[in-house]
């Protein structure tokens, strides 16, 4: 990743990422634009693709390279739609593998690859497209919003 960064000048986590708050008028200008491709739900298999954004609840996001950023952008979502409850997850059992690696921690170390999120907040990031799709689904319950709601739009597959 860091070599990616630094060869190209870019950072594929950050570029092009576009949030809109979807209401009435304004989600329809960003909904027509994901409308490009089919809504997926957290129901489908996620191996081979990428996504593009996604909507969740009042908010749409567009321009989404990776799942690491998909993922992190849900996660500024949930936090903002909950401070308290989500400064509990690192506590929060069902939040650690069968192997006993939390997916979230007040310690760096404790992750087999964390990344920085918020002052003393780390998210482990050593995870597959299917496995970020399973903990989006685990988060959305532990917050109280049905996981349906939640579409997520793929990128155009180009070998299709």
């Amino acid at each position: 990743e860091f070599q990616i960064k630094k060869y190209f000048s870019i950072n594929p986590e950050e570029d092009d990422v576009e949030k809109e708050i979807t209401q009435d008028k304004k989600n329809k200008r960003i909904v027509k634009e994901l409308d490009d491709s089919i809504p997926h739900t957290l129901d489908d298999n996620f191996t081979y693709k990428r996504p593009y954004g996604f909507l969740l609840q009042d908010s749409a996001y567009k321009g989404l390279k990776t799942w690491r950023n998909l993922y992190f952008q849900v996660l500024k979502e949930l936090k903002a739609y909950d401070p308290q409850h989500f400064s509990k997850l690192p506590e929060e059992k069902r939040f650690i593998s069968k192997h006993g690696i939390p997916l979230f921690s007040r310690k760096k170390d404790e992750l087999r690859i964390g990344k920085r999120f918020g002052l003393d907040f780390y998210v482990e990031v050593n995870l597959s497209a299917n496995h970020i799709k399973n903990y989006i689904i685990d988060l959305l319950g532990y917050f109280g919003i049905n996981y349906k709601e939640m579409k997520i739009y793929l990128r155009e597959d180009r070998d299709a």
